[in-house]
């Protein structure tokens, strides 16, 4: 048990121990119960600041005060992830139920918003009675603050970014590798990460290699590819928006975002956390996909492989045919899309015709690689 602490405990999610003082410190933590009191009780907070907060804590008290562990945290969550589907989204499905497993298993996913993507697929294991998993999050979203310590209390764990030098960074690396592998061989604890390091603002679904060399490079020694594939039962899981809630604003951050500091960037990360959970989702759909079997031979085969299976699973909405409709892409393929494109293109009224055009490059990028692929097969 030291020996994990000490090799994992600066990356790792909360144990069970420490819930209760983490529970406690975010009881005591004004700024906590301020900051989001402004996002729950907007006008109280702005004519009556301190009722807000007192709001805020009394709630969180009352749903939170009494959580032991993980399990009962994540228990008393659920009731407030029902209530963010049912006031910013049109209904969340999800399929593919047939391949969740009592295995712990490492789930490789297309990646569209921060926070919510491993949400959805939680709240599906949830509602079916299996354990939740534990969640990749980039060290760019951790602040130190109340933040991180409701990431951690919902088993995320630290991803490092930007790491500088070759040797710190096999260092890191190796040591993430050694904490997931760890988690699903040794503690029996599911894994989700994204295909990719940051989310697919442009569309585009696609699996990088480096992702999964470095999950495979704590065990590279001891297993061959393949098996070291099945032994996590690698299962890739697609998941998909009727509208982004960030559509325009990824579309804008394209431009001039690599000139902000470090600051800056994870303030408008925690920002954007914020408005992808708030704001309308239209319909929401996960499916989680077959697991990995098929043979392969390099990491690049096996990130085609996944790939096949996120695109292929991909629900396609009106939105990504309007798109594409509204770039050229595709003649109109349906006339009863006609109003829900007068619809849909009203939400870019105004916007800059060029920041348009990417992000509607971006709602048609799944119909694209759909097509492409089906033209392959």
């Amino acid at each position: 048990m030291n020996t994990l602490k000490d090799n994992f405990g600066s990356i790792a999610p909360y144990s069970d121990e420490q819930v209760p003082d983490v529970i406690k410190s975010l009881i005591e933590d004004t700024e906590f119960h301020s900051s989001i009191s402004k996002e729950w009780f907007p006008l109280v907070s702005r004519l009556f600041p301190q009722l807000g907060s007192f709001l805020f804590k009394w709630i969180f008290i009352k749903s939170f005060g009494e959580s032991k562990n993980i399990e009962e945290f994540q228990n008393n969550l659920a009731p407030f992830v029902q209530n963010m589907i049912d006031e910013t989204t049109s209904g969340f499905t999800y399929s593919g139920v047939d391949n969740l497993s009592l295995r712990p298993t490492l789930y490789i996913s297309n990646h569209r918003d921060i926070s919510l993507d491993p949400l959805f697929l939680n709240f599906a294991r949830f509602l079916e009675d299996y354990k939740t998993v534990r969640i990749a999050i980039g060290d760019n979203l951790l602040d130190g603050g109340f933040f991180e310590k409701l990431m951690r209390l919902n088993k995320s764990f630290i991803v490092h970014r930007d790491i500088q030098g070759a040797k710190e960074t096999l260092k890191k690396l190796s040591n993430l590798s050694s904490y997931i592998n760890h988690s699903i061989q040794s503690n029996k604890e599911s894994i989700w990460i994204a295909q990719s390091e940051g989310r697919a603002n442009d569309g585009n679904d696609l699996t990088d290699p480096a992702v999964l060399k470095m999950l495979y490079l704590s065990n590279r020694k001891l297993l061959q590819l393949q098996d070291w594939v099945l032994g996590v039962n690698l299962t890739p899981i697609s998941i998909s928006y009727e509208l982004d809630p960030l559509d325009i604003s990824k579309g804008i951050s394209w431009d001039g975002s690599e000139e902000l500091s470090y600051e800056e960037k994870n303030r408008k990360d925690l920002n954007e956390m914020v408005k992808g959970i708030k704001n309308q989702k239209g319909r929401v759909h996960l499916h989680i996909c077959n697991s990995i079997e098929r043979n392969f031979n390099t990491l690049e085969e096996l990130a085609g492989l996944i790939d096949d299976e996120i695109i292929s699973n991909y629900k396609l909405w009106p939105s990504n045919y309007i798109a594409a409709h509204a770039l050229g892409i595709i003649t109109k393929e349906s006339s009863d899309l006609e109003n829900k494109e007068i619809s849909f293109l009203k939400r870019f009224k105004g916007v800059d015709s060029e920041i348009r055009k990417k992000v509607l490059k971006m709602y048609a990028a799944p119909l694209v690689n759909s097509k492409q692929r089906a033209q392959t097969i």
